[in-house]
């Protein structure tokens, strides 16, 4: 049976009334039924053929009639730094998914691109998204204070005093990268990341440093870098051109630690007999040459519970912060092994 045709090579919604006829009913019953309203008495076989012809038929309510009902559009925004990204793409990942068992759908849009707070401001004022998870570890003071930030917002990678956030341990990821370097045998160790303008940098470097004073070992090397895979490049060929270079060092994203692998490769620097690096997983650590150690962080149950909690600011609650309880664990490659003798 077809009737969403509505014309040589054109189709129209399945409405109501199409349900209705299908099922032998009136489009009062098939909109209760449908709705779920417990206080219609319909029995069960009739409920059963409402639902066999709104399935057969491929009904789906009117996302534009639902939202003068209820005020709301069905839609979130989400805005990231980089989606070029794959950690971005993990926490999308979650975020997604979670959307749609919540009934939402999601926009996605790029923080560096300069036309992005205009139409999030215009979106908002028409009503056509419902609330913003901004999914940045950096400030970006200048873009965020254009946003219509009255609009519900949940913060997702990054804590901030203007809003809710969702975050992971960051601090706890870069204790570990320290103490699997130092249980390696490591002394002399190096932390490459972000400034400190960055959230997630300025975390995970605490733990990192804290491991290290915690361990009696000498402060790491502290080489701050933007978090791409130049800014990874780059860093490492500073780091190796120091008088005493460390024997293990904590790339703490995956794209610093894609680009510093790189940077050894063409130095001549092997990876792990020369020098330990790990750094934070997505899947293309593991396909580097050697496959990198590395921290992983549960990035797409972040994104899940960013979604979560901005469904609960839309619905009028006020969530506090969360760090979400999974703590990070090592992924254990290749590229990580004990110092070698001095001398050799």
């Amino acid at each position: 049976m077809e009737t969403n045709r509505g014309g040589p090579g054109r189709y129209r919604r399945t409405t109501l009334r199409d349900v209705a006829a299908a099922a032998g009913v009136d489009v009062s019953t098939v909109s209760k039924v449908l709705n779920n309203n417990s206080r219609i008495n319909v029995r069960p076989e009739t409920r059963e053929r409402i639902r066999a012809a709104a399935d057969e038929l491929r009904y789906r309510p009117d996302p534009v009639a639902r939202s003068l009902r209820s005020g709301r559009s069905g839609a979130l925004g989400m805005l990231f730094p980089d989606l070029t990204n794959p950690v971005y793409g993990l926490i999308m990942r979650g975020a997604s998914q979670r959307a749609s068992e919540l009934g939402y759908a999601i926009l996605l849009a790029e923080l560096g691109d300069e036309n992005t707070p205009s139409s999030y401001e215009r979106l908002v004022e028409e009503h056509r998204i419902d609330g913003l998870v901004i999914a940045t570890s950096r400030d970006n003071q200048d873009v965020i204070a254009k946003l219509p930030l009255e609009a519900p917002h949940v913060y997702t990678n990054r804590r901030s005093p203007e809003g809710p956030s969702v975050t992971v341990d960051d601090e706890a990821a870069g204790r570990l990268a320290a103490e699997t370097l130092l249980a390696a045998g490591h002394t002399r160790l190096a932390f490459i990341g972000d400034s400190d303008e960055t959230d997630t940098a300025r975390r995970r470097r605490l733990g990192f440093v804290r491991a290290c004073e915690e361990a009696g070992v000498p402060d790491p090397v502290d080489i701050r870098t933007p978090y791409t895979r130049a800014g990874g490049f780059e860093a490492m060929g500073s780091l190796l051109d120091l008088d005493e270079v460390p024997t293990g060092a904590f790339a703490s994203s995956l794209l610093v630690g894609i680009g510093s692998l790189a940077a050894a490769r063409q130095r001549g620097v092997a990876v792990p007999d020369a020098l330990s690096l790990i750094t934070l997983d997505a899947e293309d650590a593991e396909y580097t040459a050697p496959p990198l150690s590395a921290i992983r962080l549960p990035l797409r149950e972040m994104g899940a519970a960013a979604v979560e909690t901005l469904d609960r600011v839309v619905k009028g609650e006020r969530p506090t912060n969360l760090v979400v309880p999974i703590p990070p664990n090592l992924i254990e490659r290749e590229s990580v092994a004990p110092p070698r003798p001095a001398g050799l």
